[in-house]
C-alpha cells in the first residue's frame, strides 16, 4: 500500500456520548413539527412557540423540517430533541417540556406546566408557558469546553513520500481541484469513499466519507466538516469555525 488512512469518525461520534451530558454542553436544539399528542403540525401554535422560549433561553434552534446547515446534520449527538408530554387531566391543561439527547436520554426536565384557561389554543400556550419558568434555575449557558466530542483530526495521519512511488501512474482516473493556488487531486479509495490529495498525489490532505443524500464527512488536519459536490463538479466544504462561530464555506475547483 502507498499509503494508509487511519481515520474514526463514526465509531467515534456513536461511542463519544456514552454518558449523558450537561445541559450547557449543548447550543442547538431541534423542534418537531409535530408532538406525539397532537393530532396535526403545529396544533395550537405549541411547536413555533416552544422555538420561540427556547431561543429565550439562549439555544440555537431549528424545526425538524426546516432547512439546516449541511455540516449540522453529521453528527446527531451535537443536538438536542425536543419533546412535550401531555398527562391527562380534568379540566386543566398539564405539559411537560423534555430535551432529549441522540440516545433518547433526558438531558433536561421541567415542572409541570398547569392551566386551567377554557380555550384550548390559550390552555396550551399558557401551560407550556408555565412549565418554562423552570429554565429560571436552569442558568442555561452553553460552554463549548463541556462538550466531550471526540477530535476526529487526530485519527487521520499525513501520507509519506515515498520515492520508489509514482503517483501519476497509480491514479490515472484522478479529477483535479484547485484551492488556495494549490492542486488537489481526488482520488477513490479501497473502501469506495474518496481522499484528496496533494504534493502531486503524494500526501493526503482529506478524507471523504460518504454520508447521505449526496453529502460527505470531510476530515483533514484542520478542517472537519461537510461537503458536497455542486452542478459543475466544484467541491463545496462547510465547517463550522469555533472562534467566529459561524458556519464557513470553502470550494475546491474542478479543473479536470
Amino acid at each position: 500500500m502507498k499509503y494508509i488512512v487511519i481515520l474514526i469518525v463514526s465509531l467515534s461520534l456513536q461511542f463519544g456520548f456514552g454518558q449523558t451530558k450537561s445541559l450547557n454542553a449543548y447550543e442547538y436544539v431541534v423542534v418537531p413539527m409535530q408532538f406525539n399528542f397532537q393530532s396535526e403540525p403545529n396544533q395550537y401554535s405549541l411547536n413555533i412557540l416552544a422555538r420561540v422560549l427556547l431561543k429565550d433561553q439562549g439555544f440555537k434552534v431549528y424545526m425538524d423540517q426546516e432547512k439546516k446547515p449541511l455540516a449540522f446534520g453529521l453528527d446527531p449527538c451535537n443536538s438536542l430533541r425536543a419533546n412535550i408530554i401531555q398527562e391527562n387531566a380534568f379540566l386543566t391543561t398539564k405539559l411537560k417540556f423534555v430535551l432529549l439527547d441522540c440516545s433518547n436520554d433526558i438531558v433536561y426536565e421541567t415542572e409541570q406546566g398547569v392551566s386551567r384557561l377554557k380555550d384550548f389554543k390559550k390552555s396550551y400556550n399558557d401551560a407550556l408557558r408555565d412549565a418554562f419558568m423552570s429554565f429560571s434555575t436552569a442558568n442555561y449557558m452553553y460552554d463549548d469546553t463541556l462538550n466531550s466530542t471526540p477530535d476526529i483530526t487526530s485519527g487521520l495521519s499525513d501520507v509519506m513520500e515515498r520515492p520508489d512511488s509514482n503517483p501519476e501512474e497509480e491514479y490515472p482516473d484522478k479529477s483535479i481541484y484547485k484551492f488556495g493556488g494549490e492542486s488537489y487531486w481526488l482520488v477513490t479509495n479501497s473502501s469506495g469513499d474518496y481522499d484528496l490529495l496533494s504534493s502531486q498525489g503524494k500526501t493526503n490532505y482529506a478524507q471523504l466519507k460518504k454520508a447521505d443524500r449526496g453529502s460527505y464527512i470531510f476530515n483533514s488536519k484542520m478542517i472537519n466538516g461537510a461537503a458536497y459536490f455542486d452542478a459543475e463538479g466544484n467541491l463545496m466544504v462547510e465547517y463550522m469555525e469555533r472562534d467566529l462561530n459561524e458556519i464557513q464555506n470553502i470550494r475546491f475547483n474542478k479543473i479536470d
